[in-house]
């Protein structure tokens, strides 16, 4: 091995270490790592958004123009570079008082195509391909085990999916005195609906755990990785 995965070794071992001393409370060896893994990560942010975006986008368009005078068609030179740039200058004008009101004409667009994206991907990623699951039957085809199988689990699906929805019903009303109450027919369903968001946090919950003990693990793993490297030599 060289020098230099000697050094990548007993760096990761002393990232790791410092990393995992937090098991013994807050601590500045922690809160080095930590600023150093921040900082990686926006130093590695900062060099992607430049050479995938600003390069090819703004800086190669404008040297084309400029240098070797080729100029792209009208429609693309408008939408690729002039918009982009004039949004990008009114962004850096939002940290100046007296033209904060062109900045928030930029962010008020980049929110809006944000919305507008994730919009998009709800509907068309989660509500319309949970909407098409739950058009399931019921009816066996025939009464063997397999066939009775897929039938329980469809009407758990379905109606899974319908009692979660009643949990979000607010029909409520208010009784005298003051108390808001749901109706007594939206009571058992938005309990059952209860029930099944408990299950599935507590299945996100239990991943999210499993996770962490597996990252853990190799942490570990890498820790005595290195050890053995540095006593082998």
């Amino acid at each position: 091995m060289t020098i230099a995965d000697y050094l990548g070794a007993i760096f990761a071992f002393g990232l790791t270490l410092a990393v995992l001393s937090y098991l013994l409370g807050d601590n500045p060896v922690y809160r080095v790592a930590i600023h150093i893994f921040v900082g990686a990560a926006a130093g590695y942010a900062a060099l992607i958004v430049s050479y995938n975006i600003l390069y090819p986008q703004l800086i190669a368009p404008v040297v084309s123009i400029v240098l070797l005078g080729q100029s792209p068609p009208l429609d693309t030179l408008i939408l690729n570079l002039i918009i982009p740039a004039v949004l990008a200058i009114f962004l850096l004008m939002k940290a100046a008082p007296s033209t904060r009101l062109l900045g928030g004409l930029a962010t008020a667009f980049m929110i809006g195509v944000g919305v507008a994206v994730a919009v998009g991907g709800a509907v068309t990623g989660t509500i319309l391909p949970q909407t098409g699951a739950t058009f399931l039957s019921v009816i066996p085809e025939n009464l063997s085990g397999e066939a009775l199988e897929k039938a329980f689990n469809s009407a758990v699906i379905i109606g899974g999916t319908l009692v979660t929805l009643g949990f979000f019903y607010y029909g409520a009303r208010a009784k005298p005195g003051g108390v808001v109450e749901r109706s007594v027919f939206v009571k058992p369903v938005a309990f059952l609906g209860q029930i099944f968001i408990g299950i599935t946090f507590g299945v996100m919950y239990a991943g999210a755990l499993a996770t962490s003990l597996a990252l853990f693990a190799d942490r570990l793993l890498v820790l005595w990785s290195t050890i053995e490297l540095l006593i082998k030599g």
